[in-house]
């Protein structure tokens, strides 16, 4: 509904839900299907971003790639031993 308005900034919390509260955020996968849905692209310099740090596949469409992006993976890796 935000999008249909023209709304163009929603932020993603994941994991910030309380389905007892009935109280749901909106994830990252959610603007991703806004921007499907609406025939809409991300800000081209967001978007080279997204792939160049490997959370997009290269190419027209935007998707997802496969994985975990190299440049998360650290974080849940947690540190060499």
């Amino acid at each position: 509904l935000l999008g249909v308005a023209g709304c163009n900034f929603v932020m993603g919390v994941p994991g910030a839900d309380d389905v007892m509260l009935n109280y749901q955020s909106t994830s990252f996968h959610d603007a991703l299907y806004a921007r499907r849905v609406l025939g809409l692209r991300p800000a081209p310099e967001f978007e080279a971003w997204l792939q160049r740090a490997g959370v997009f596949e290269p190419g027209e469409a935007a998707r997802l790639a496969e994985g975990l992006a190299p440049v998360f993976s650290h974080v849940l890796e947690g540190p060499a031993r």
